[in-house]
């Protein structure tokens, strides 16, 4: 039987996937955090996602309930939406403000917008990563799975952040 925790989890997985899906194009985790009860949490304790990359610890989001950060890393992880390296500019437009120095802001895409699969969730990149990640891939010099996209309604292709490292993936 289901805790309550794993119901919620459920219940706010189901509703980010639902978002990503309805909206048929990038949605900011801001919008997340607007649209979805229980992701967001403004007070102590609160939980955050993010991963280490080159010894740092690169944050995704923060601000949210367990409930809420377990949900957001079980979608990313079962592929059930692709993500999207983006600028902060992409942010700035909705009128989030950046707290954190090692933010990485990310959109979130449906599942069948990447056209790269990487060891840890789908990627959505700009055509030029994905040229060079396919040279890499020919010559046998990089895991990752090159995919074919399918049709979404939008991407975040023009608010990629030329600073992320192509080897985040």
């Amino acid at each position: 039987m289901k805790t309550n925790l794993e119901k919620e989890i459920t219940r706010i997985a189901n509703a980010i996937v639902g978002l990503v899906e309805r909206t048929d194009g990038p949605v900011t985790l801001a919008r997340v955090q607007q649209e979805i009860a229980g992701f967001a949490k403004h007070a102590p304790p609160a939980w955050g996602y993010g991963i280490t990359h080159s010894g740092r610890v690169i944050s995704f989001w923060d601000d949210m309930t367990e409930a809420g950060a377990a949900a957001l890393r079980k979608v990313i992880r079962e592929r059930r939406v692709a993500i999207q390296f983006v600028s902060v500019l992409r942010y700035l437009l909705d009128g989030y403000v950046i707290k954190d120095e090692d933010w990485q802001p990310i959109v979130l895409l449906p599942a069948r917008a990447a056209n790269v699969d990487s060891q840890n969730w789908y990627l959505r990149v700009p055509q030029k990563m994905y040229e060079h990640f396919a040279r890499q891939a020919a010559e046998g010099k990089t895991n990752l799975r090159l995919l074919t996209p399918h049709y979404v309604g939008a991407t975040a292709d023009g608010f990629f952040d030329v600073n992320t490292r192509e080897d985040a993936a």
